[in-house]
């Protein structure tokens, strides 16, 4: 399956791998996004769903880091054949929005 970014989800790619701190979590988030792009449809790419207000599924799935205090996570809907990946960053992401 295709990944599609959103602005966002696309800005905090481009962010962690400007920061060489941030490797290991880099790393995560791509093995993250390998598996929804593989293995949409498995246990692994959809852990949790969440609803949005108009009642579409957006499934978040975590970013498996033991180095973080803060879990990351990926939120992400199939689109047309494609992911839409809406997020990825803290698994706090409604205090932040």
């Amino acid at each position: 399956m295709k990944l599609n970014f959103s602005p966002e989800a696309n800005d905090a790619l481009d962010q962690l791998e400007q920061d060489p701190s941030n490797n290991s979590l880099c790393d995560a988030v791509w093995d993250t996004l390998d598996v929804i792009a593989t293995e949409p449809d498995s246990a692994r790419a959809r852990r949790r769903v969440l609803r949005t207000p108009k009642g579409h599924s957006v499934w978040m799935v975590p970013v498996p880091n033991r180095h973080r205090e803060n879990p990351w996570v990926i939120l992400w809907q199939p689109r047309d054949g494609e992911a839409l990946i809406a997020y990825i960053g803290p698994e706090d992401f409604n205090s932040e929005r």
